[in-house]
């Protein structure tokens, strides 16, 4: 039999859910594509340079090319991910277009950053480095600088929305550091926010009727 106990929970948990549910955003964030160099997965476009599709068999998209300046270790999202490189004037960018924002709504961006660099004869990017975020062409923010390594970093920051569609993409921090970084599990997300007025009033009574009902049933 239905009570209100019943009622009043199942109402709670409805506006509880709604009220900090978080749809996700981005297309392919696991960066999920065949092994290929100059090229990114589907639902991203390259934006400068020539970006990478690659994992840890197969450095800058070149299939059997171990060429990693360090080992890379499989990242929490696994599969394959993409390789950004810097070198002076040239820089490699990617990304894709979110659409659906709400104008001044904030969004969390996270995503796994690792330096493995590249290194074959005398051509070596080896040097530290960090990911940047732009929207729309500007940067936004960046990630913590990593120096050489075999690990990957959870990396995140937050962005207001200034229009209901805005270009995301992803650069590397500085033109004056030799590197090659490695991207993957990319994730936007609207940030956690408090439930408005409204909200916590049907949270409130959905409460209120379990603690009623309870007394009445003792």
């Amino acid at each position: 039999m239905i009570t209100i106990r019943h009622i009043a929970l199942a109402a709670l948990m409805a506006t509880s859910s709604a009220a900090f549910a978080a749809q996700e955003l981005v297309t392919n964030g696991s960066l999920t594509g065949p092994i290929t160099n100059n090229g990114v997965p589907t639902g991203w476009t390259i934006f400068e340079g020539t970006p990478d599709i690659m994992d840890g068999l197969n450095n800058v998209g070149l299939i059997n090319t171990l060429r990693f300046g360090a080992n890379p270790t499989a990242s929490a999202d696994g599969g394959t991910w993409v390789g950004l490189g810097s070198y002076g004037s040239y820089m490699e960018r990617f990304g894709q277009t979110l659409s659906g924002l709400t104008v001044g709504q904030q969004y969390t961006v996270s995503w796994e950053a690792g330096n493995f660099g590249y290194t074959y004869g005398s051509v070596n990017y080896l040097g530290s480095n960090a990911i940047s975020v732009q929207l729309d062409g500007v940067t936004v923010g960046s990630g913590s600088q990593l120096d050489l390594g075999s690990n990957w970093y959870k990396q995140s920051l937050t962005f207001t929305a200034g229009s209901a569609s805005q270009q995301l993409s992803f650069i590397l921090a500085s033109t004056t550091s030799k590197a090659y970084m490695s991207i993957d599990g990319i994730s936007v997300k609207t940030a956690q926010a408090v439930p408005e007025p409204a909200t916590w009033a049907l949270m409130g009574l959905g409460l209120f009727g379990v603690i009623a009902a309870a007394r009445r049933k003792a």
